[in-house]
């Protein structure tokens, strides 16, 4: 192959791969505020109401904001009986995940024993507050017999 051809194909392979690196970074900040408007909207509240209900009996429940490895997120860290949060390892998460090629939330809880995954989304609006809500009621309740043993 002449080199006049080759340095042709590389200028344009290059610029196939420029556009594709520029288009997955739109598509990953448009799947980021898509997700953020749902957090506030819908997985907020239901995490407000579940802390709410934990800490009126006596449990610490806190809502963390992009407090997860992986952002945008938000998570409900839970100290049984009290404990304080800075102590507390026991949390039901939902991040923003990028290990595959595209983006999806993560529904995830941490509990000892470690960590498990428990849904994934291909997209923010596929979220709804009665799924939130029982997501999160099932790891409470993992999270307390584990607590329980």
């Amino acid at each position: 192959m002449k080199e006049q051809n080759k340095n042709r194909l590389a200028t344009i392979t290059g610029r196939y791969a420029s556009r594709q690196r520029e288009k997955a970074a739109l598509d990953r900040r448009a799947f980021d505020e898509a997700f953020v408007e749902v957090r506030e909207k819908v997985l907020r509240p239901v995490f407000e109401d579940i802390a709410d209900e934990l800490r009126g009996a006596g449990h610490t429940a806190v809502v963390a904001i992009d407090g997860a490895t992986e952002t945008p997120s938000i998570e409900l860290v839970l100290g049984i009986g009290g404990n304080t949060t800075k102590d507390a390892h026991d949390r039901v998460a939902f991040v923003v995940i990028t290990r595959r090629p595209a983006p999806e939330v993560l529904a995830y809880l941490v509990v000892r024993p470690p960590a498990l995954d428990l849904v994934r989304f291909a997209s923010p609006s596929d979220i709804t507050a009665e799924q939130v809500e029982q997501i999160l009621v099932d790891a409470v309740e993992h999270i307390f017999a584990c607590h329980s043993v």
